[in-house]
């Protein structure tokens, strides 16, 4: 008897379909294990539990692809069939390594606390997303005129209801192409201008007269303070909510379980009259003792499923402005620079 064996092993550079399929699913994983961990830190407020951001700090990945043939032949010496076997194999290896880091240190500590400066809001503003949505959940009073939930105002009435009449009439502004946001070169103070068409309309009559301001098509300039600016300096005070005071306004979005409501592990909060009561439509997290099927984004938390309802377009897209914010506090605010700014007479 004799055997032959024929072996051919070689390993094969890498395509672009293998990096293309490697580099996509790692995207997406980050991508919704970022969400998700800004999911759970929302409930976490609604819990009034510790925050906590664990960050991806690099991935190192290594692949690598293989292939053999194997040929095997029996010759008999007698009349016996002569025999003859193959084989064909290959594999694909890959060995990711990631590094993460707690971000519990002294700089990320001051960007979630650090209200949120009028740079931020211009780029914001300047890309395009909804100045109704961006001062709802980013900006905590408009001269004097808070953005609560709860309480009273001077008028008797719920403080939010003249704050959304506002933010509504800016976007009215706004989206028929009426209003112009800039920023001061000295980076102080935030202009809203009107076109000629936006001083002719009633939104931004209502604006002027909520503002107590004069309706003479001048720009309406924001400045960081808080209460209401002084008669006749001819500016508007805005105060801002920090990364961590906007989870926490979002957090009322958030339905606790009966169960941790009966039990008193989380209280109700006064809803009526404020963005998320039954006919608000800003953020809404809905909760299921089960693993929910009608979800977007899902985190698990104490004894329930936290999760966005995926046909609930407004909260996913107020989720996708709060992940932008996180993303502008945490980065470098010296390299981030308005799209536009003019000076104003």
């Amino acid at each position: 008897a004799a055997a032959t064996v024929l072996a051919l092993g070689a390993c094969t550079p890498l395509s672009s379909e293998s990096i293309l399929w490697n580099r996509t699913h790692l995207n997406a994983a980050i991508q919704q294990t970022d969400a998700q961990q800004l999911l759970l830190n929302i409930v976490r407020q609604r819990y009034n539990d510790p925050v906590l951001f664990v960050d991806i700090g690099s991935i190192s990945s290594s692949m690598s692809r293989s292939a053999n043939l194997n040929l095997s032949a029996f010759l008999p010496t007698g009349p016996a069939r002569n025999s003859f076997t193959t084989a064909i194999g290959g594999g694909v290896n890959e060995a990711p390594l990631v590094f993460y880091s707690p971000n519990t240190g002294e700089k990320f500590v001051r960007q979630i606390l650090s209200p949120l400066d009028l740079k931020t809001l211009s780029l914001l503003l300047q890309s395009g997303w909804s100045i109704e949505r961006i001062f709802l959940v980013a900006v905590d009073s408009i001269n004097g005129i808070r953005n609560a939930t709860s309480g009273v105002g001077p008028d008797g009435k719920s403080p939010y209801l003249t704050f959304q009449q506002l933010v509504l009439a800016l976007r009215d502004l706004q989206r028929d192409g009426r209003l112009v946001a800039s920023l001061a070169p000295t980076g102080d103070a935030l202009f809203l201008t009107p076109t000629r068409e936006g001083v002719e309309s009633s939104s931004y009559q209502s604006i002027c007269r909520i503002l107590s301001i004069p309706a003479d098509g001048a720009p309406i300039r924001f400045r960081l303070g808080i209460g209401a600016a002084p008669a006749g300096k001819g500016f508007v005070t805005l105060t801002t909510r920090s990364l961590y005071a906007s989870f926490y306004f979002l957090s009322d979005g958030v339905e606790p379980s009966a169960a941790n409501l009966a039990k008193g592990t989380v209280k109700a909060r006064t809803l009526k009259g404020g963005p998320f009561d039954e006919g608000g439509t800003l953020f809404r997290i809905r909760h299921s003792e089960s693993e929910p099927t009608d979800a977007t984004l899902m985190v698990q938390y104490r004894d329930a499923w936290y999760y966005v309802q995926e046909t609930d377009s407004d909260t996913q897209t107020t989720f996708a402005l709060v992940t932008m914010m996180l993303m502008l506090q945490s980065g470098d605010p010296t390299r981030m620079q308005p799209l536009v700014s003019i000076p104003t007479g």
